[in-house]
């Protein structure tokens, strides 16, 4: 008897393997690619270890390669168009809950606070 299932991304019809059980996906380029995907977030989510050092990957990789957004967005002007409008957008709807300067993603951004006190001076 064929055992057989619908695949977790696409819902097609698979069948189940003896030597794989608890099979979930198909074999599609792009069920197993959420295959992956899924995997990747279950590990981030629990395995402190994991998530570490994926952290630390990526900062290496943006120490190699410095320029790479500022690149990319002349290369891709429609994107970096498009991200500017959404990014708008995004401050539009945060106006008002937080402080201005929490608008903007930037990790450098200072935070400016002025402080005057009422009264005379002189």
């Amino acid at each position: 008897m064929v055992r057989e299932r619908r695949c977790k991304n696409c819902h097609d019809l698979i069948q189940i393997r003896p030597q794989n059980p608890n099979q979930k996906y198909c074999s599609k380029r792009e069920c197993q690619r959420a295959r992956k995907a899924q995997w990747q977030r279950n590990k981030l989510k629990n395995d402190k270890a994991y998530r570490d050092n994926q952290r630390e990957a990526g900062r290496k990789w943006r120490e190699r390669n410095p320029d790479y957004w500022r690149n990319y967005r002349k290369r891709n002007p429609d994107y970096a168009r498009h991200n500017r409008l959404q990014q708008r957008v995004r401050n539009h709807r945060k106006r008002g809950r937080d402080n201005a300067s929490d608008l903007i993603a930037k990790m450098d951004a200072s935070i400016v606070e002025i402080n005057v006190l009422s009264g005379g001076y002189g």
